[in-house]
């Protein structure tokens, strides 16, 4: 009598970690929250907290992030990628940095 094959197992699927729906993300959020709304990793966030380079609330030894402000720091972050700055009207300007001095050239 022939044996009977068994079927393969395969392995399990990694199953991904439930992401928030667009929209879904609180007002106010902890470090967790915030790193997955700004879509980086924890320590990620954590340095650039450490570094003030993100705004914070600090309450004590624990860390809030207000999400009307990361969007706005968001936006603002993306005109300084590309020269610009927003006016407190709304408006956006280039902004003015200072020039380097220009050495003068030499001639052989």
């Amino acid at each position: 009598m022939p044996k009977k094959k068994m079927p393969e197992k395969k392995p399990a699927a990694k199953q991904e970690p439930a992401k928030a729906p667009q929209g879904a993300f609180p007002e106010v959020m902890t470090v967790k929250q915030a790193a997955e709304y700004l879509q980086i990793n924890d320590q990620v966030l954590y340095r650039y907290v450490r570094d003030g380079k993100v705004p914070v609330a600090r309450m004590g030894t624990t860390i809030r992030f207000k999400k009307s402000v990361l969007d706005q720091w968001l936006e603002t972050e993306s005109w300084k990628s590309v020269g610009l700055q927003a006016t407190p009207s709304g408006n956006l300007q280039r902004r003015i940095t200072p020039s380097q001095p220009r050495l003068p050239m030499e001639l052989d």
